[in-house]
């Protein structure tokens, strides 16, 4: 639950409780959603669901708000997000980017988008030299946490995931070159690897419904836009490939020129599962965002036709089902969190109990390491959580 308006707060639909009664209209984008006098049913929540809806208005002096405050404050879950960053701090939790880093290469690749959104040419120079930091960062922190932090504005979904796929290709690809300049070049082809949907433009990329032909025909020029800006900067085959082939099949129904399995080297095939990756795990302005398992369900699910199951395989041996930092409910009913993957167990990392069963905190939760705790499994993921 958070602040919105001086009139209304904003309430997630998975605080809302079936039974409720709804004393005062509900809206979202200040239109009427739910009028007043109507029960909260649980095919009510669903129908929010599929229909990509969120977050809610909620009065600020309805009786439904107090619900929910009331709510909120026995919730033992809500508790623990707000002690996310001291939690992380007593478990010596850190990000393989800091968040001051990370924001200022968003800023950066923003204003890349920007530039080429008005007809200008990106400095190639200035883009390596913000992708050689990171990689230069990354590469004495690389046992840390990789993607710990959620976005905050969905209009810079584009240019954050830009980043993200290059993290992630990077964790995975340190183990396939033989320098520092190769990782270089290979993570400038990643982070650039959307670059064409400057050309594309932002109300077709965020539109929420099915694209006409039209404006299919234009996103699936996109990766053409960005191999080409890759080219004129003399980046190498293999950085191009990641742009020109990161939505191409194995089964050859991709695009955009349908190339079978045999026309694509492992680094095309890894940029494929990064970018579906984060775009499952990241929050857009239309959908919820994904828990790290039930991505990682998909990338397997799609082996074969969509991905390459030895690529996939390496992806998620290097990230895990369940991602440093991830907070994960125990078959004993209590919440930990997770301190390390284990690369030949991914079901199993090494976690910390945080909270027991009964909803008190744990302060300092010993190691468990799940891979040789036979009578512990994780029942569900809790939330993703990331610090500020």
């Amino acid at each position: 639950m958070t602040d919105g308006d001086s009139k209304h707060i904003k309430v997630s639909i998975d605080q809302l409780h079936p039974g409720w009664l709804v004393d005062r209209d509900i809206m979202v984008d200040h239109n009427v959603l739910v009028t007043a006098g109507v029960t909260i049913t649980p095919k009510m929540i669903e129908s929010f669901r599929r229909r990509g809806i969120e977050e809610l208005e909620v009065a600020r002096d309805s009786e439904l708000a107090e619900a929910l405050r009331a709510k909120d404050a026995e919730d033992p879950v809500t508790t623990l997000l707000a002690r996310t960053g001291e939690i992380y701090a007593q478990h010596n939790l850190e990000l393989a980017i800091p968040p001051e880093v990370l924001e200022d290469a968003t800023d950066q690749v923003e204003g890349f988008f920007t530039e080429l959104e008005m007809g200008q040419e990106i400095d190639m120079d200035v883009a390596r030299g913000v992708v050689n930091n990171l990689v230069g960062i990354f590469s004495s922190r690389a046992n840390l946490a990789v993607k710990l932090l959620d976005l905050d504005s969905f209009d810079r979904y584009t240019y954050r995931h830009s980043i993200n796929v290059g993290l992630l290709m990077m964790l995975v690809m340190q183990d396939w070159v033989d320098s520092q300049q190769e990782l270089e070049d290979l993570v400038f082809g990643a982070v650039l690897h959307d670059m064409g949907k400057a050309k594309v433009g932002a109300d077709i990329i965020n539109k929420p419904g099915k694209l006409t032909d039209a404006e299919w025909e234009l996103m699936r020029m996109h990766p053409i836009w960005s191999a080409e800006m890759l080219t004129e900067a003399e980046a190498s085959p293999n950085a191009i490939g990641i742009a020109l082939n990161h939505h191409e099949r194995l089964d050859g129904k991709g695009y955009p020129e349908g190339l079978g399995a045999d026309e694509l080297n492992r680094f095309a095939r890894l940029s494929a599962i990064c970018d579906v990756y984060d775009a499952l795990t990241t929050k857009r302005s239309y959908k919820a965002k994904m828990d790290f398992a039930k991505a990682i369900d998909i990338i397997l699910q799609g082996c074969g036709a969509h991905f390459d199951p030895e690529v996939a395989h390496e992806f998620i041996r290097r990230v895990g089902r369940y991602p440093v930092g991830t907070f994960i409910k125990l078959s004993t009913g209590e919440i930990a969190v997770v301190l390390r993957t284990n690369e030949r167990a991914i079901n199993r990392p090494v976690v910390s109990r945080v909270v027991a069963a009964d909803g008190r905190q744990i302060e300092t939760g010993e190691e468990l390491n799940l891979a040789i705790r036979p009578d512990l499994y994780i029942t569900q993921v809790v939330a993703g959580v990331q610090p500020t």
